[in-house]
């Protein structure tokens, strides 16, 4: 073997080596068990794709996977978005609602978002929802609730004629075994356990929007009677009023017992 055939099939030999030592920088971004870049790469949260992952990690478990049929208000209305301030939403995301269940995830909350990210959220929230539901469910009620000017003892007619048919104050003692309940009894909201959790607020923007996620309307209705018959007539402002000061005046009703302190009375 001559010299130049040597150098030939030295060279040959070594072709597929440099080949993958070529391509190995790429074939190793996909190697199972690799960490993600750090510090990972940044979505927006108004992009569909950043609003979704941020609702997934930080609403979901209270307002539901998919903005509905969670224990919180649903947000996939976009009713209720529209009529929010988008300054009011920021500041309820970003601080929370006092002496309720909504915590605010910035500030200086652990782990908190930044406000441009919190922005960024409600914009996202706004795209993605903006035009989900019936419109005119509220009747242009104004959201907020305005504290104290209801009378209960109107609110309880009220109740009795367009909201305790599918509220009943007790659970029917054969629902348990039913094959086919009702599937419009969604149970008390006069029980002094659940107002004590629930705020004023909470209480009229259920009533104002209704539920849609649960067969809940709003203020424009149609509402079931006593006799399970639709009942003729919306809710106005006053109306609304006087149903959460009824619903309030039951938190009282639950006796209260003496203080406990790690255990001991």
């Amino acid at each position: 073997m001559n010299r130049t055939s040597g150098i030939i099939r030295a060279i040959g030999a070594a072709t597929p080596l440099v080949m993958l030592i070529g391509t190995a920088p790429s074939g190793c971004d996909r190697l199972p068990g690799k960490p993600p870049p750090y510090p990972p790469p940044v979505v927006s949260a108004s992009t569909p794709a950043g609003f979704k992952t941020t609702w997934t990690d930080r609403c979901s478990g209270c307002h539901g996977a998919d903005g509905a049929l969670g224990a919180g208000l649903p947000m996939r209305n976009g009713e209720y978005l529209m009529a929010v301030p988008e300054d009011t939403m920021f500041s309820i995301i970003r601080d929370g609602i006092p002496s309720s269940r909504m915590p605010g995830f910035g500030g200086d909350a652990i782990g908190g978002l930044d406000d441009e990210v919190i922005r960024s959220f409600v914009e996202g929230m706004r795209s993605a929802w903006g035009d989900a539901g019936a419109a005119g469910v509220s009747r242009g009620i104004p959201w907020k609730v305005d504290a104290g000017d209801g009378d209960p003892t109107r609110g309880a007619s009220l109740f009795a004629a367009k909201c305790a048919s599918c509220h009943p104050s007790d659970e029917p003692a054969n629902r348990a075994v039913d094959p086919n309940p009702d599937p419009l009894v969604a149970g008390s909201v006069t029980d002094p356990f659940y107002l004590r959790l629930v705020s004023d607020q909470h209480l009229h923007s259920n009533i104002v929007f209704g539920r849609a996620d649960l067969g809940m309307p709003g203020a424009a209705g149609p509402f079931r009677g006593p006799d399970g018959r639709t009942v003729e007539g919306t809710l106005d402002a006053g109306d609304v009023a006087d149903l959460v000061a009824y619903l309030g005046a039951g938190r009282s009703s639950l006796p209260s017992g003496p203080e406990v302190k790690d255990g001991a009375p």
